[in-house]
């Protein structure tokens, strides 16, 4: 039985995309999923699943499973619990994190970018704000504030083509702890 996390891309925002957090657990044991809990409204699921699926295949089937039982798209990321706990490990911005929690996002990408794509990203990111890619994760430090920053998920996602979606640190950290609970 392997332990996984799913990270829905925005449901729950603005009213837009709408699932009860009871609606989408009972979605997931009908799935065959087990262990189903979610975190916050923002579409953090966290479930065990006796499978070989590959993350994007599972990342799919969900999000399939969603669009059939709601009646739209939703990206899916998904994460096993050793790639969540590596990403909390791995932090390349660790006195950041202490110093500013709030100012520190993680975006979970649904694929490694190549590196010609990242060095275009890298040449247009010119104020203040620091970032790394790790593997199919980006941390960005944003001193201004994420509020304050045209560099969000959708400028990610288009830069990339791939499905992109963040989560503060403080909740990463809290969805580490959770899948190594389960």
């Amino acid at each position: 039985m392997s332990i996984y996390l799913s990270l829905l891309r925005g449901i729950n925002i603005g009213g837009h995309k709408k699932i009860k957090m009871s609606d989408l657990k009972a979605l997931y044991e009908s799935l065959g999923f087990g262990q189903v809990t979610t975190y916050i409204q923002s579409g953090n699921v966290l479930f065990s699943a006796e499978t070989n699926e590959a993350d994007d295949i599972l990342s799919l089937r969900i999000s399939k499973a969603i669009e059939d039982r709601f009646g739209f798209d939703v990206p899916v990321v998904v994460r096993t619990k050793e790639e969540m706990l590596q990403i909390v490990a791995q932090n390349p911005f660790t006195a950041e994190a202490e110093a500013a929690p709030d100012k520190l996002v993680v975006m979970f990408l649904g694929s490694v970018p190549d590196v010609t794509t990242l060095e275009k990203i890298k040449a247009k990111i010119t104020d203040n704000s620091r970032f790394a890619f790790i593997g199919n994760s980006l941390y960005f430090f944003y001193p201004d504030g994420y509020g304050q920053t045209k560099w969000h998920s959708n400028f990610f996602e288009k830069q990339l083509r791939t499905t992109v979606t963040a989560r503060n640190w403080a909740t990463t950290c809290k969805l580490a702890a959770m899948v190594a609970d389960l």
